[in-house]
């Protein structure tokens, strides 16, 4: 190729934005989901649900499917990624919360809560196979759910028991149980390494660092009121944690555990997501109809995203 060709090819190239990356968000009370292409921050498209207040949202690894949660119905409806249609209502569990895939795509797990055919468990239904494959008995209110790095052990919260369960899912059993008595714990972020796990332990207005070799908490984080989620920047540099009732946002460098920044928000700020640049955070207001952006560089909100009501969950379409 000429260098005068291969040049200019070079400067298209660097010029052109990063490929956008598509975030779902389900809307509670609009029975939708609003689609954000996240180069604009715009929403791009509409996703109707159907009836039975959506709530949680995650994508299969393949990208090509999002499964959501509804709490009123007690069931997962399946989106087709590319129509933006919903594809099927599946019943699972007697009251799912929550829901993750198992990195090689092949077991969804479904975070069930106490009901009258259920207890406090994770279920795995085998995606192939159309049926549950084992379940396993929990703490109260399982909430989020994280895999280690490896794949072997799924990390669970537990809401009211206030505790971290550890799943061995080739065991089938509980491995550990770390227990941090904070009520209305929900968030859980794993470092690039897999080493720590950043734990939001709720009313105990705290984050907990918890070895993940040991199981033992090495380092709490205090903060200034009830923390929700917990996200670390693609850096890894910085957590994100919210305040739902304080209406805010609060930082936390991870090299010393210092609060760097607090950022207010307008309306129960619940859920982050860090989209694929690393430039910038989302984070859903359920009671403003609204997703923040925030620069990750200065920690300063630049923009809001009109949503449906009640914005609460959040996924990240896999490319």
């Amino acid at each position: 190729m000429p260098r005068l060709m291969l040049a200019l090819v070079l400067a298209v190239a660097l010029a052109a934005p990063a490929a956008a990356a598509t975030l779902y968000v389900t809307n509670t009370r609009s029975d939708s989901i609003s689609i954000i292409d996240t180069n604009t921050f715009e929403v791009v498209g509409t996703v109707p649900l159907g009836k039975g207040k959506p709530n949680r949202v995650a994508f299969h690894p393949d990208g090509r499917t999002a499964w959501v949660v509804y709490d009123k119905s007690h069931d997962l409806g399946v989106v087709d990624a590319e129509t933006h249609t919903l594809l099927r209502r599946v019943r699972i569990g007697g009251n799912p919360y929550n829901l993750t895939f198992s990195p090689d795509g092949r077991t969804l797990y479904v975070l069930d809560w106490s009901s009258d055919t259920s207890q406090d468990e994770v279920i795995a239904y085998d995606l192939k196979a159309e049926k549950i494959e084992w379940r396993v008995e929990v703490s109260t209110w399982p909430a989020h759910g994280i895999f280690a790095r490896d794949g072997k052990l799924l990390y669970v919260s537990g809401e009211t028991a206030g505790d971290v369960t550890v799943v061995d899912t080739a065991a089938r059993t509980v491995a550990h149980r770390i227990v941090h008595g904070g009520g209305d714990a929900m968030g859980l972020a794993l470092t690039a390494d897999g080493k720590t796990l950043y734990a939001a332990a709720g009313e105990n207005k705290a984050v907990l660092k918890i070895d993940t070799a040991t199981h033992k908490t090495r380092g709490t984080i205090a903060l200034p009121g009830v923390v929700h989620e917990a996200a670390l920047t693609l850096d890894g540099k910085f957590l994100y944690t919210t305040l739902r009732k304080a209406n805010r946002i609060v930082v936390v460098r991870t090299e010393d555990d210092r609060i760097v920044a607090t950022i207010p928000q307008k309306g129960y700020p619940d859920l982050v997501t860090m989209e694929p640049s690393g430039r910038y955070a989302l984070v859903t207001n359920r009671t403003a109809d609204l997703v923040s952006v925030i620069d990750l560089q200065t920690h300063a909100q630049v923009r809001t995203i009109p949503v449906g009501r009640a914005p609460h969950g959040m996924a990240l379409r896999p490319r």
